[in-house]
């Protein structure tokens, strides 16, 4: 007999717990909008995730550019530097060569 009772207690909850074929249908119809505004919406990240690599790509290689063009202008400094430092060198070895000769030639006078 409780058993009985526990059933007519519960069939009705489990009855009224099935969905009806329009709103499965409606739950199917929702679930297919969520999927393909899902798609949608991954497709616009993705462009737009490209355009914004696009940019940075090109940022890059102008910061690139620029750095290299630096480098460049630094090094070609430094050079002509050194060869400054290098001719000031040999125009010092050559006068004290001159007055390495002068003086041996009046000491043997």
């Amino acid at each position: 007999m409780k058993y009985i009772c526990l059933l007519i207690l519960l069939l009705p909850l489990i009855a009224s717990a099935q969905l009806t074929d329009k709103q499965m249908k409606e739950m199917h119809d929702n679930t297919a909008k969520i999927d393909s505004m899902t798609a949608k919406l991954n497709e616009s990240i993705n462009a737009t995730m490209h355009a914004t690599d696009s940019i940075n790509m090109v940022r890059f290689s102008e910061q690139n550019a620029r750095n290299l063009d630096a480098f460049m202008a630094q090094r070609k400094e430094q050079e002509k530097k050194a060869m400054q430092r290098m001719y000031w060198r040999i125009g010092f070895g050559v006068l004290m060569l001159v007055v390495l000769i002068i003086g041996w030639s009046r000491k043997k006078k």
